[in-house]
């Protein structure tokens, strides 16, 4: 599982970081443990600097006890932008968000039934094609700057998308399969986009085709499933909306 993920009690609640002004309850003597009344002050001071403390992060939404933060979300719609899709907008928030949680569910799945695997070497394979496709260094940094993201978060975001992806061809792509007869019917049926061809040229390109849809298809059905058996919540993306 991600290193970055949080668990449990917090999944509700917003990521904050508390100033220092909690510091003032100290241990003094080299050695010494801290008092059972010095750690109720403590949380006291805790809970009493909430009110001064710098919002820093914030949950959207959260999948079987397991949070995607604010920061995932706009991480990902920089992600998406950088790479030729949209730019941004409240609506490609809420859709990127739905993304996620389907993503975090399969991979849950992925996880507990242990269908695939991803190395690292997988990991910086998917690192350098990314590279190549931005085509420079320069590029490169400029990507992480334009995302936000770092070279860590990167690797992750790109080895559970391997992951995923793995996981759906073996665990759907079983049912995804083309008879000849299926293709051919599809030619026939289709004579306008195979003028002067004849079937075995393109019977590779249509059992793909048709292949694909099937996948979309079974894949849509098992997230539904997936959903369905999930414990989700989702919080406001944006204060107003509280």
């Amino acid at each position: 599982m991600s290193a970055d993920r949080m668990t449990g009690s917090s999944r509700d609640a917003e990521i904050m970081t508390v100033r220092s002004a909690e510091r003032g309850v100290r241990n003094h003597s080299r050695g010494r443990t801290v008092s059972a009344a010095g750690m109720v002050l403590c949380a006291f001071f805790s809970l009493a600097a909430v009110g001064r403390a710098e919002l820093i992060d914030r949950v959207v939404a959260t999948v079987n006890n397991e949070v995607i933060t604010l920061s995932e979300l706009r991480q990902a719609v920089a992600f998406n932008a950088a790479l030729g899709g949209k730019e941004s907008g409240r609506q490609l928030e809420q859709e990127t968000r739905e993304g996620l949680i389907n993503g975090r569910l399969l991979l849950q799945e992925a996880y507990r039934l242990k269908f695939a695997e991803v190395s690292e070497q997988d990991i910086a394979a998917e690192v350098g094609r990314l590279r190549q496709r931005l085509g420079s260094d320069d590029a490169y940094r400029a990507f992480l700057d334009r995302t936000g993201l770092t070279e860590e978060r990167l690797r992750r975001m790109l080895g559970d998308r391997l992951l995923i992806e793995r996981f759906v061809e073996k665990k759907i792509g079983l049912f995804a399969r083309v008879s000849r007869d299926e293709a051919q019917s599809y030619f026939q049926d289709h004579p306008n986009e195979f003028k002067d061809m004849r079937f075995s040229q393109v019977q590779k390109s249509i059992t793909a085709l048709l292949s694909q849809q099937k996948v979309s298809q079974q894949l849509d059905l098992y997230v539904a499933e997936l959903r369905d058996r999930a414990v989700l919540r989702l919080n406001p993306l944006r204060e107003e909306e509280k």
